[in-house]
């Protein structure tokens, strides 16, 4: 027996647990929808209802599907019969005016009735405290079996023999039932947004059901087909069912599949951030190919007849490949005796083709020459003259030293271009400018003198080609 008294800090912790449970329970009391005990009452008036016998006590007041009050009482009227229930509305949503509308309505399927009202106008005179909504703004009621009564005799027959249905199946399997009812709420949720989304591509959803549509329609047209494909998807999921064992594995690895190719789709993403360069670049390029590839067509179809022609073409060269080597290995003496030939005859050709206008200059004069025929200047004459060009000047005879207007040049190559006289010059180039005092500008009175520009000739830079046995190199 304890003897002592009771402690203030064992007293303060007994008050404490005292007030805890009574918060706790509280909180829970008000958590399911019960009112505040001390509560002072609200606005509240009365409604008559004709059928109510699932509306409860704390049951929910609704407008506009916001919660504004709660059934606070409910009983009998006398004079009709009806159950005549008291409802306390919320401060910010009192008082509900005299042309409000009242109607029960159920939450699910299973029941949970709450009462919706509609707040009515501003202009409409308020209803008073404890007052009562008039019988004729409170709506009737439909209940779901009211609903199914407007159905034909079959239709019920057959919705009864549904749900019979249904209790069958659902017998024995009540949590698998009451867990799908609980993912129900998300379910809704994410069809909302998915029927969203349909909604606002609703051309597209009608386009899809007529296309469907279309497409049962020409299933239907060939039922012999249809059957084949049936049998066939039947053989193809047996295949599959044969294969578990392999199907299982790659689904056991394709997460590691994801991962890798993951990995890739990163390393080729900085692939093309650094190819992007690239690619710009290669665009004038891709532009200049569309020419080429546009002559390419244009001449597949050429190329399409040699390829066919290549098979023909192949067994011809099983014999006349080796002949053609038998040829060749033959041709070494002769092209070993043709090099020193050549090596002399290229050089010839590479100063001809050079001075190719001179050349032809050269064969074109016989034809000039024999153009002047005496007899049309002297009828009593025979033959042909030659025509020549008398230069007159200070240097028209020989003399040792050239004077400072002479302009000879003993080794002329290549051709006079236009530029040259644009720049002031209106004699060809010279060998040298030593009796002018060096090249210079033509000035007034003055022609000037420019001399001759090297240019490229068998692997040098010359003013005049100098013809040498050619080393045998390509040049």
């Amino acid at each position: 027996m304890n003897t002592h008294g009771t402690r203030p800090a064992q007293l303060a912790a007994m008050v404490i647990f005292a007030f805890s449970c009574f918060g706790l329970l509280l909180f829970l009391w008000l958590s399911f929808g019960g009112p505040i005990p001390l509560k002072p009452k609200g606005y509240r008036f009365q409604v008559a209802f004709p059928e109510a016998t699932t509306l409860a006590e704390q049951a929910d007041v609704r407008i506009a599907g916001v919660s504004v009050g709660k059934i606070v009482d409910k009983d009998l009227d006398p004079k009709s019969g009806r159950t005549l229930a008291t409802i306390q509305l919320e401060r910010r949503y009192a008082p509900l005016r005299s042309d409000a509308k009242a109607m029960l309505r159920q939450k699910t399927l299973l029941g949970e009735t709450y009462v919706e009202l509609t707040a009515g106008t501003k202009n409409a005179p308020p209803i008073a405290e404890d007052g009562r909504l008039a019988n004729e703004a409170v709506n009737e009621t439909v209940e779901l079996d009211e609903v199914l009564e407007i159905l034909p005799k079959e239709t019920r027959r057959d919705f009864r023999r549904w749900q019979a249905s249904s209790a069958e199946v659902i017998e024995g399997r009540g949590p698998d039932f009451n867990a799908a009812l609980g993912g129900l709420s998300g379910f809704a949720s994410e069809g909302a947004d998915l029927f969203g989304v349909l909604d606002r591509r609703r051309e597209a959803l009608g386009s899809l059901v007529r296309e469907t549509g279309t497409v049962f329609e020409a299933l239907t047209r060939d039922e012999d087909a249809l059957r084949a494909f049936i049998a066939d998807t039947s053989r193809w999921f047996q295949a599959t069912a044969a294969e578990k064992e392999n199907l299982a594995e790659s689904i056991r690895i394709f997460p590691t599949f994801l991962r890798e190719s993951r990995s890739t789709l990163a390393r080729l993403e900085e692939f093309a951030g650094e190819t992007q360069p690239l690619v710009e670049d290669l665009g004038p390029v891709a532009r200049d190919l569309q020419p080429a590839l546009a002559d390419l067509r244009r001449a597949a179809p050429s190329m399409q007849s040699a390829f066919r022609a290549l098979p023909e073409l192949t067994r011809a060269s099983e014999t006349g490949l080796p002949a053609l080597s038998r040829v060749l290995r033959g041709l070494d003496p002769v092209l070993e005796t043709t090099g020193p030939l050549l090596r002399q005859l290229n050089p010839m050709l590479q100063f001809l083709q050079a001075n190719a206008f001179k050349v032809s200059d050269f064969i074109a004069v016989p034809g000039a020459t024999l153009a002047g025929e005496r007899p049309k200047i002297n009828p009593n004459s025979l033959g042909s003259v030659l025509p020549q060009v008398i230069v007159t000047g200070s240097q028209s005879i020989i003399w040792p030293q050239r004077s400072p207007d002479n302009r000879g040049n003993a080794y002329p190559f290549g051709h006079i271009t236009l530029d040259r006289y644009e720049e002031g010059f209106f004699i060809p180039p010279n060998w040298d400018c030593n009796n002018t005092g060096g090249e210079k500008k033509a000035q007034e009175n003055d022609p000037g003198c420019e001399l001759t520009e090297e240019f490229p000739f068998d692997g040098e830079s010359l003013r005049y080609p100098h013809v040498d046995e050619s080393d045998g190199r390509a040049p």
